[in-house]
């Protein structure tokens, strides 16, 4: 029987116009998130996370075309995954 590697950790990329949060796989300490963050994102600052769930689905885009999708749920089920939801501020912010 094969095994199946984790991903446990593992940015995953979203593209959004005006992002206010990154993700990772899995339920991840802030530190750990930071570390990610300097890994794939090195100019922004993990301020806060929430451990939740989300899954892939169909959607529609802004001109009505179906899409994949990203969502976030609060509790797991059957397809849905552990995800670190982090809100962040830029480095070079001015505070």
């Amino acid at each position: 029987m094969a095994t199946q590697s984790t991903k446990h950790g593992e940015y995953i990329l979203i593209y959004w116009d005006d992002k206010t949060h990154e993700y990772i796989r899995g339920h991840v300490s802030i530190e750990d998130a930071q570390k990610t963050l300097n890994f794939e994102c090195e100019d922004v600052i993990a301020t806060y996370i929430k451990h939740t769930y989300a899954f892939w689905g169909v959607g529609l885009d802004e001109c009505g075309e179906p899409c994949q999708r990203f969502y976030l749920r609060g509790t797991p089920a059957r397809g849905r995954f552990k995800v670190t939801e982090i809100s962040f501020k830029d480095k070079h912010a001015i505070t």
